[in-house]
């Protein structure tokens, strides 16, 4: 039996159409959950990204009392015990947290595959572009990892957040298939697609999005907005609390 592990991070249970929404459009995952079976009362410990994974592939009842951190090295895996009974394990995820810094979460995969750039992760920088306010720096989340870059290198403001960040690296955004989501739902079936025949398989795939930044291709913008006109500021990059 082979196993496929889709993890995105996050949808509302109110905003999907085969839970009631009459005016989201979410038909791929209409017709899955027609397909198969859906659980309403599944609750996981466990709400932010870190703390709700490890949940997921450790068994364990994480959060509060474990918080945003490593995995520890004497806490087993799913892919682990999977692995130890003949399986074929691998991990693709555009989400950063599960492989930087040391966080530990390829452990127990023969293979690993990691599409770079989401939040909090640079994979390359644009040094000869000047990073420009994106929102205001009330309304939107600090980025410590530039800020502390800027105390020792020339050419970056003293103060930058993470929505400066996401405009700065991808100001080239257009189409859809730019899009972090689009390039790992294709490397999952260019594995697929190599794979197949292997007697049995683990395949965790892991999106960070819908999870904000919320810069979605306009064209899916105007679906549910069809006058939609661009503001000179998007909030596309909330704070995690009140904004003045």
């Amino acid at each position: 039996m082979n196993i496929i592990l889709i993890v995105s991070d996050t949808f509302r249970y109110d905003y999907l159409r085969f839970n009631g929404n009459p005016w989201i459009k979410t038909p791929e995952l209409d017709q899955l959950a027609q397909r198969s079976l859906v659980f309403d009362q599944c609750y996981l410990s466990s709400y932010p990204t870190i703390p709700q994974r490890t949940d997921l592939i450790t068994g364990r009842y994480c959060f509060p009392h474990f918080g945003w951190q490593p995995l520890p090295e004497d806490w087993k895996t799913l892919a682990e015990y999977l692995r130890e009974a003949g399986y074929v394990t691998q991990l693709i995820c555009d989400t950063p947290h599960l492989l930087k810094r040391g966080y530990n979460f390829d452990r127990g995969f023969d293979g690993y595959y990691w599409i770079r750039g989401q939040e909090g992760d640079i994979a390359f920088t644009r040094m000869n572009d000047p990073i420009q306010l994106a929102i205001p720096h009330n309304k939107t989340r600090a980025d410590y990892q530039l800020k502390k870059s800027s105390q020792s290198q020339s050419g970056l403001p003293a103060k930058v957040t993470l929505a400066d960040r996401h405009k700065w690296l991808h100001k080239e955004w257009r189409y859809e298939e730019d899009r972090y989501m689009v390039k790992t739902a294709q490397a999952t079936m260019r594995w697929l697609e190599d794979n197949y025949k292997a007697s049995k398989f683990f395949l965790w795939v892991d999106f960070f999005d819908p999870h904000e930044p919320w810069d979605p291709p306009e064209y899916l913008v105007k679906q549910y907005d069809p006058n939609y006109q661009k503001l000179k500021y998007q909030m596309f990059h909330p704070n995690y609390g009140p904004a003045n």
